[in-house]
């Protein structure tokens, strides 16, 4: 313990200087997967998008340019060479900070292959062109991933066996970095098209996931309890963790960790501290943090609330600064559409002190499907639960999932709901209360509808909340109970 303060001490002392003023411009170099081939929203979907939006959650400055060109290769005696592409010239144009080359699949086509003696001499005259710049970026080399058929007559045999040991070849002769594909999309066959070869905007995402975690130097935020700020809770919360195996703490080194929160997470904290970070998981959240007006307000896109009936903003009663105290008779907040429950794992959590049975802390209302009572409280009892389910299955009626967790003791409680694709789960205060005996075999119902925060989707005079809420917040991933625990804080 004495030698992690003395780490700890070091660490702080040497925080380092906020560089978000400095050049931050990236160009991916590649072929149809770094240009997005057949994706249905190619220009969002792409890895290189994708790359940005993480990247930007770190850092606004960073700016991600696509030079992608279908078919292309590395042999320039071959059918495409990339460096004889318009795209090349306008990449070395760019004048970028960072470069992402992702290419070689395609030397492995025969009409190509034949001229595999030029191979590394021509890969490293594509990296001089960079290399060579006034600004002498740093270069990344993409491995390629996996293949799972072989429709265009790539030779993953070729790829795997002679093409990537060149590539592993490309450090002893020029100052890059390799990042590997291959591993983290090995055995993923979801990851890629119908073809085999394409990602999916899945398999794009895992792709930038892979690269920003190397290029920031975290696996994942370091903002622990979500409060979009790395600071002194965070650090905390890591110290809790000390030489434990937990993931969601273990952020470094890149692109995967090592299995152990140790001294190498612990520096990679430092390295954003004070830094504001954004959740990129977090897809609403009303804060309810307003002294005024009919409107709540959302900081992550601006899906803001409407205040219907005659709602009281109580600016410093609320669990985190203000809350908003609904009257149980007419009170509620009701936003556009946010997430669909059938569209996979997502949670939900809002700080509530009041309520009573029978009444509703949110629901969705049906739109295009069927609505459903996301948390409330049983009629019974005011224990917490959810009436989310999947749909009926032949005699197999689902049924709503209940707690035993009363309350309505006149307390603050912060509850939630998470699906993580094959169970519900109910917390209160950072503590699973319920959770299925079963896995689900079915998608939760359809729904389009937007959100009623303190009554029921169809408005029922009982559903309406009594109390405070505060602090809502829905995440379009499963939380841990780790995560989930750290939003205490």
């Amino acid at each position: 313990m004495k030698n992690l303060i003395l780490t700890i001490s070091l660490c702080v002392m040497t925080l380092p200087a906020n560089n978000s003023a400095l050049a931050k411009l990236i160009a991916c170099v590649g072929a149809s997967n770094t240009y997005g081939y057949a994706l249905v929203n190619r220009e969002s979907d792409c890895y290189p998008s994708q790359l940005a939006t993480i990247l930007q959650a770190y850092d606004p400055n960073w700016e991600v340019l696509n030079f992608g060109v279908n078919a292309t290769g590395i042999l320039q005696r071959g059918l495409r060479p990339y460096i004889k592409q318009a795209a090349f010239t306008q990449a070395v144009g760019c004048n970028p900070d960072i470069v992402l080359i992702q290419l070689g699949g395609n030397d492995s086509l025969p009409a190509n292959w034949v001229y595999k003696s030029d191979f590394l001499e021509d890969f490293l005259v594509l990296i001089d062109a960079f290399l060579t710049l006034p600004g002498q970026p740093q270069i990344y080399v993409l491995t390629s991933p996996p293949f799972y058929s072989n429709p265009y007559g790539l030779d993953e045999n070729i790829i795997k066996n002679e093409i990537g040991p060149l590539i592993v070849q490309l450090p002893t002769y020029r100052n890059v970095q390799l990042i590997d594909l291959y591993e983290p999309m090995e055995h993923f066959r979801s990851l890629f098209q119908s073809d085999g070869i394409h990602f999916t905007a899945e398999g794009a995402r895992v792709v930038a996931e892979v690269v920003a975690a190397t290029i920031l130097g975290v696996c994942r935020t370091p903002d622990f309890n979500r409060d979009g700020k790395v600071g002194i809770q965070d650090l905390l919360i890591l110290i809790e963790h000390w030489q434990q195996a937990e993931l969601s703490f273990d952020i470094a080194p890149p692109p995967l960790g090592d299995g152990i929160v140790d001294a190498i997470d612990l520096a990679a904290l430092m390295e954003y501290w004070g830094c504001e970070v954004k959740d990129m998981t977090l897809v609403a959240h009303w804060k309810l943090d307003e002294t005024n007006g009919n409107v709540a307000t959302d900081s992550v896109v601006g899906n803001n609330g409407t205040l219907i009936g005659d709602p009281l903003w109580q600016p410093a009663g609320g669990r985190k600064t203000g809350a908003i105290e609904l009257d149980g008779i007419d009170d509620y907040v009701v936003t556009d559409f946010v997430l669909n429950p059938a569209d996979g794992p997502f949670s939900v959590f809002a700080w509530i002190n009041g309520g009573a049975p029978g009444q509703v802390i949110i629901s969705q209302s049906d739109g295009f499907g069927a609505g459903k009572i996301w948390l409330g409280l049983d009629t019974s009892n005011a224990n917490l639960m959810t009436g989310l389910v999947p749909p009926p299955l032949g005699r197999f009626i689902p049924e709503p999932l209940e707690s035993q967790s009363t309350i309505i003791d006149g307390q603050w409680h912060y509850v939630g709901f998470v699906l993580d694709g094959s169970y519900r789960f109910l917390y209160t205060d950072g503590v699973e209360v319920a959770k299925d005996t079963m896995a689900l075999t079915q998608a939760l119902i359809f729904s389009s509808g937007g959100l009623y925060i303190g009554a029921g989707r169809d408005l029922d005079v009982t559903s309406f909340f009594s109390g405070l809420i505060d602090d809502v917040r829905i995440y379009n991933a499963a939380l841990t109970a780790k995560q989930i625990a750290a939003l205490l804080e």
